[in-house]
């Protein structure tokens, strides 16, 4: 192996070595944690669901871009409540679930995780109409 390239590697393990362990040391403002879903923190399950649902009846018959831009207004309108905006929202959400009977929340999860399946095999998930 010639010098330079054991230079550059060993400069690009020390550099991914550096940014894990900043990665690790510093947990997302928010309380969000990485790696799949920056919102599993804030949201519980049911809740997430809960948007999800919502989500696919507001998003219905859009197309990608429109749905994109949605999910991001979504996000930007989530990541902006106060403490008390976001208690009062969740709250709204569990009293929507807990009132929805047992085989409409397994439809809504069966829904979601064949949607989520599919993202995970490399497609864009079933239909969500």
């Amino acid at each position: 192996m010639k010098f330079t390239h054991i230079v550059l590697t060993a400069a690009l393990l020390i550099s991914s070595a550096a940014v894990t362990e900043a990665a690790l040391a510093d947990p997302p403002p928010g309380g969000m944690m990485g790696g799949g879903g920056g919102m599993r923190g804030m949201f519980t399950p049911e809740e997430r669901l809960m948007m999800i649902a919502d989500s696919f009846k507001a998003t219905a018959g859009m197309t990608d871009d429109q749905k994109q831009a949605y999910r991001q207004q979504r996000r930007t309108q989530l990541m902006a409540m106060t403490d008390a905006d976001r208690t009062k929202y969740k709250a709204d959400l569990d009293k929507r679930w807990a009132a929805l009977p047992p085989d409409q929340q397994a439809a809504i999860k069966a829904k979601v995780e064949a949607f989520m399946e599919a993202r995970r095999n490399g497609g864009a998930g079933p239909s969500a109409q």
